[in-house]
């Protein structure tokens, strides 16, 4: 194999990765902390996406905690120390379950939904930006390379660990 090939796919993924979509200081929030308040939310319900006007805020709508873990494949002390950091933003509150006190619900608060509603526009108005630029069939043939690159990554990842 090409060691210079595989060199510039290292560079480029991590070039990819290091930009993601940061955010302005303003929003004072991170992609990951977007993803856990979306799921908080309920913004991810089957063919629902990020933002989706037909999820709107629900104040009663709670959400666990084991919940978020499954949703997002991440561990109990990775959700914890999120959303710790959500807590004191004020953008979330947690509740003890009254039957099952095991079980701790998440809810969003005004300010979250603020946050979210507002992290959404920007993330709106920057992939207009970049797909306008890019192009729409540039934009396509990304997506479909990107998934097979990750279809392939995951093959080989569960080959390696039987």
């Amino acid at each position: 194999m090409d060691a210079e090939l595989k060199e510039q796919l290292i560079r480029t993924m991590m070039r990819f990765r290091k930009i993601g979509m940061a955010f302005p200081a303003d929003l004072d929030i991170r992609m990951g902390e977007i993803m856990i308040m979306n799921g908080i939310a309920g913004h991810f319900p089957p063919g629902m996406r990020f933002g989706d006007e037909k999820c709107q805020f629900d104040e009663h709508k709670k959400t666990f905690v084991s919940e978020l873990q499954k949703m997002h494949h991440i561990t109990k002390p990775a959700i914890s120390q999120m959303l710790n950091g959500l807590e004191n933003k004020g953008y979330i509150s947690r509740e003890m379950d009254r039957q099952d006190r095991r079980k701790v619900s998440v809810t969003l608060t005004q300010k979250g939904e603020d946050i979210l509603k507002r992290s959404k526009e920007y993330a709106d108005n920057m992939l207009d930006k970049t797909i306008s630029r890019f192009g729409e069939d540039n934009t396509r043939k990304l997506i479909e390379l990107f998934s097979q690159l990750v279809d392939i990554s995951e093959q080989i990842r569960n080959e390696t660990e039987r």
